[in-house]
């Protein structure tokens, strides 16, 4: 795993336990996605963030083209990108995840 696939999974991680512990009755799933995407043909690594009892989820994906930055997307399980932006990786933090998933897992 890239170092900075790990790091930021470690983010996201910390960030969907804060998450559970401030919403106990919504229940979210991480997964990452280190391999999949490259036999895609896609030069990328992602993290998902899956909230299945409402069909929504953040997928945050590195391209390997730009290292610095992480493009983060909010959809639903079928693919269906609702919005997506692009951030500098140095700068996302716990509190910025959990700030996406409240807004996106609770309204």
């Amino acid at each position: 795993m890239k170092e900075t696939l790990k790091e930021l999974s470690e983010i996201v991680a910390q960030a969907n336990d804060i998450f559970f512990e401030r919403n106990k009755s919504v229940d979210t799933l991480m997964g990452i996605m280190d391999k999949t995407l490259r036999k895609q043909g896609m030069e990328a690594d992602a993290i998902t963030i899956d909230c299945i009892a409402i069909n929504k989820k953040i997928v945050l994906v590195l391209h390997d083209s730009k290292p610095d930055l992480v493009d983060i997307a909010l959809g639903d399980k079928a693919g269906v990108v609702h919005s997506s932006s692009e951030h500098v990786l140095k700068d996302v933090n716990i509190a910025q995840i959990i700030a996406m998933m409240e807004e996106n897992f609770l309204n």
